[in-house]
């Protein structure tokens, strides 16, 4: 998968070639038949890729919607030390047990209106808004992969970067029991897959690391140890640049979201807020955008072409 950001200097083997980087966002050599010549078959050949991509968009989306209600699920019990198989879904309210019909990602928040069934408490937004970008996620993955190891890999990554994601809207938590088992299973998916070669899955766990460490050092515990652990998994899969540069992105989103909501009135002065939803969208954007935002900066630094 891509990572579009891959600013690799000249001669450098800590980290792979830009062709070897980007194992998403590649030609679709199988999915998309080429255009033939004039008066043969091309036309139908494009029109059937053009098909077959659309299925597997939706295909993705609707396969993450079902994941994403899931992790959810693993968000919210896993800090708070309850199985994620029994009991089975119900309102944390009431406890009454959910149907199936009140179980389906995004479509059930919207026909209950964001409210129990029974006793009314409002559903968080937060819900749909998981299974929603677990949806657009994998519909992204499924229609880019270079093959099924790297969607597989992918998607195990995105997964593990919601659920913390909610571990940290709850509770200002992530837990070392999705960080760090989390580390190990993306690291050999990374080289497995080809997202990284060895050398540098392994580098970017430890650089990252390393640094978010040295982050909270320097901001004496502000920057928790839990973004560390988080970072050995966004390291390996994207390299110690790519994971650099989601950090760099995710401290620009939160200042100036941060900011915007103690304008707004939404946090007091020196509330925390979590960070690692900061991080998420710094990880999407590097992973879609590196390379555009990359080329953007030095051209704005440096000038030229």
């Amino acid at each position: 998968m891509p990572t579009k950001f891959d600013p690799r200097p000249p001669g450098r083997e800590d980290f792979p070639p830009r062709k070897a980087n980007i194992r998403l966002i590649a030609k679709k050599r199988d999915r998309t038949p080429s255009r033939a010549a004039p008066g043969g078959e091309g036309v139908e050949g494009v029109a059937a890729g053009e098909a077959w991509t659309t299925w597997w968009l939706w295909s993705g989306f609707c396969v993450g919607t079902l994941f994403g209600s899931f992790i959810h699920l693993v968000g919210w019990r896993v800090p708070r030390g309850e199985s994620i198989v029994r009991p089975r879904s119900h309102c944390p309210s009431c406890g009454r047990t959910l149907s199936a019909w009140e179980l389906v990602p995004v479509l059930s928040w919207l026909a209950l209106g964001g409210r129990c069934r029974t006793c009314r408490t409002p559903i968080p937004v937060r819900y749909p808004c998981v299974e929603l970008a677990a949806g657009t996620l994998f519909a992204l993955t499924a229609t880019h992969a270079a093959n099924p190891i790297a969607a597989v890999a992918w998607a195990v990554f995105w997964l593990l970067l919601l659920a913390v994601v909610v571990t940290d809207l709850t509770t200002m938590r992530v837990p070392d029991v999705l960080s760090l088992p989390g580390a190990g299973v993306v690291l050999v998916l990374s080289v497995v897959s080809g997202a990284q070669r060895p050398l540098a899955a392994v580098a970017g766990m430890a650089g990252c690391a390393l640094v978010l460490v040295l982050l909270h050092l320097v901001s004496r515990g502000q920057m928790g140890l839990g973004d560390a652990k988080l970072y050995l998994s966004i390291g390996a899969m994207l390299g110690f640049w790519g994971g650099l540069g989601s950090l760099v992105l995710a401290s620009a989103f939160g200042t100036v979201i941060g900011y915007g909501m103690r304008w707004a009135g939404w946090l007091k002065p020196r509330q925390p807020i979590p960070f690692v939803p900061f991080i998420a969208m710094g990880v999407v954007t590097v992973v879609w955008f590196g390379h555009p935002l990359t080329r953007w900066y030095l051209h704005a630094v440096f000038g030229g072409s």
